[in-house]
């Protein structure tokens, strides 16, 4: 465990760690999270109409990209942390259908950029209890516990297809500062942040996809 993590460190470690993008890319991306948000299984048609990307152009993006999960028809029900296939943490933003985050952060890094308020529903992976929060664009409000925090581990890699091994699978949401220092304690590398906090580096480490990329 550390307690030596600022927030700006962790989110620029999250920020080279996150998949490179152009302006088509970032459309695209923004474009499957919308759709899954909305509680759609998506397809490559289904993210060129949304996004006003050419479907070849979608096509090539998705070929390159780790961290795409597909059903039986091929259809996209997972990608870069939201899925429609039940994990542990709910997911329902505005205008959409319940659905899943692969982890603690997904909500604070995704709702900024797709700009729809979310309810989160969790639990204590040490206790069980239960956790709600709902994240808006902004900021983080009615969070049950209020003592909830957030674990961390510190991305040394980009991330890739084994992401949630590697990563998804240490960011809980924990019910009480005790509770995540007893489930961290003997993990090499956890960070401990109260869940502002947390939200902070999920706003600053994805700000890219909030607006144009500029071609190079």
């Amino acid at each position: 465990m550390t307690n030596d993590i600022t927030v700006e460190r962790l989110a620029q470690a999250i920020e080279s760690a996150t998949l490179d993008i152009d302006e088509h890319g970032r459309r695209i991306a923004v474009s499957l999270w919308n759709l899954l948000a909305d509680g759609s299984a998506a397809t490559s048609a289904d993210i060129a109409a949304h996004s006003g990307i050419h479907e070849s152009v979608v096509d090539e993006r998705l070929a390159t990209w780790p961290g795409i999960f597909r059903d039986e028809e091929g259809r996209i029900v997972g990608f870069w942390g939201l899925a429609i296939p039940e994990m542990a943490h709910g997911f329902h933003a505005a205008g959409g259908m319940q659905i899943y985050a692969w982890c603690a952060l997904d909500p604070l890094l995704i709702v900024p950029v797709i700009g729809r308020r979310a309810q989160v529903k969790s639990k204590d992976p040490l206790t069980g209890e239960g956790i709600e929060l709902t994240v808006t664009p902004n900021e983080i409000l009615d969070v049950s516990p209020v003592s909830t925090v957030v674990t961390f581990l510190i991305p040394d890699k980009p991330f890739d297809r084994d992401v949630i091994q590697t990563f998804c699978n240490y960011v809980h949401y924990f019910a009480s500062h005790d509770s995540a220092e007893r489930w961290a304690s003997g993990r090499e590398g956890i960070a401990i942040l109260p869940i502002e906090e947390a939200f902070e580096v999920g706003r600053r480490a994805w700000r890219r996809f909030r607006q144009p990329v500029e071609e190079r």
